[in-house]
């Protein structure tokens, strides 16, 4: 593979394949945005040949491209509500899932995994954090007609 050294980290391409790499690397994939790449961040991983694979900006994934077991460190998604992002669900990992308000960076809800995730899979349901932002609109917009805030 083709390399680019400087700052103790070396860059890689895999257009040229799988880098050889030691034990104690940490081997970040950004942007994947093929299946291929998938296959060979999971390759890395089952294979033990760095320490840990983390995959940055991973939104190209489909139902067979990442194992159910891998863990969601970082996540951040816009949540809507009558076209305007009205929240934010979050997650920095060991930490809770966490619905936000966009409005006042409240926060509406932490759940863990196993309250988020669709079953077999490392994808967070969207479902309950929009219906959280929505109500939180809703009773915001309720309070200022009645002159409560």
């Amino acid at each position: 593979s083709s390399k680019i050294t400087g700052g103790g980290a070396s860059i890689h391409s895999l257009r040229d394949g799988l880098p050889e790499t030691g034990k104690a690397d940490v081997c970040v994939l950004v942007s994947p945005s093929t299946r291929e790449d998938y296959v060979t961040a999971s390759t890395m991983a089952k294979e033990g040949n760095c320490a840990a694979v983390v995959i940055v900006n991973g939104f190209a994934k489909d139902a067979k491209s990442i194992s159910s077991r891998a863990t969601m460190a970082y996540f951040i998604k816009p949540l809507t509500y009558n076209s305007q992002i009205a929240g934010y669900l979050l997650r920095a990992y060991p930490g809770k899932w966490t619905t936000v308000d966009a409005f006042d960076n409240g926060v509406l809800e932490g759940v863990t995994d196993e309250e988020i995730l669709v079953a077999g899979t490392n994808t967070p349901d969207l479902r309950r954090p929009g219906k959280l932002v929505q109500k939180s609109v809703d009773e915001r917009a309720i309070r200022i007609r009645k002159g409560l805030e």
